[in-house]
């Protein structure tokens, strides 16, 4: 589906239809002197080589080495897996933040899955058929007890003057 302009053609001042008729311009339509030539990109420089996203710049810097200490011997690691690893030991010290983080991740990446379904479970028996009418049996009972009961006067009380 194209659209259709809706200005209507442009025909020379002269009156003769040449092809060297004055294109007509307006919205959508610029000048012919300034539009873009054939080939000629919109932005030609294009992104700038050093512009990075986010997630990126994230990644890169959680994959950096480290070196650190534990006990007489020191280790070389990447950020993350420092991370992680702090994260675990304040859990195993008890820390209720590190531990909710470390459930929290750990749910994310799948390494808990949800809680397992109930053992088979059986239908509904004779036994639980009586009891669910007997239930019924006495719920009906119980409401026509209560409207029963209930007032049915339902003019609203006048009031009355002392003098």
């Amino acid at each position: 589906m194209s659209k259709q302009s809706r200005l209507p053609k442009a025909s020379p001042p002269n009156g003769s239809h040449s092809s060297d008729a004055v294109a007509a311009v307006g919205y959508g339509r610029p000048p012919t002197h300034t539009r873009f030539k054939r080939g000629q990109s919109g932005n030609p420089r294009g992104r700038r080589k050093g512009q990075r996203n986010v997630r990126t710049v994230v990644e890169e810097t959680l994959n950096q080495r480290i070196t650190i200490r534990e006990g007489d011997r020191t280790r070389s690691l990447t950020k993350l897996d420092g991370v992680v690893l702090t994260m675990v030991s304040g859990a195993l010290k008890g820390d209720a933040k590190a531990q909710a983080s470390l459930i929290t991740m750990m749910r994310s990446v799948g390494m808990i899955g949800e809680a397992p379904e109930a053992p088979h479970c059986e239908s509904v028996t004779s036994n639980d058929d009586a009891l669910i009418a007997d239930y019924f049996r006495r719920q009906v009972a119980t409401e026509a007890d209560n409207q029963q009961s209930a007032p049915t006067d339902t003019t609203t009380p006048s009031k009355k003057t002392e003098s």
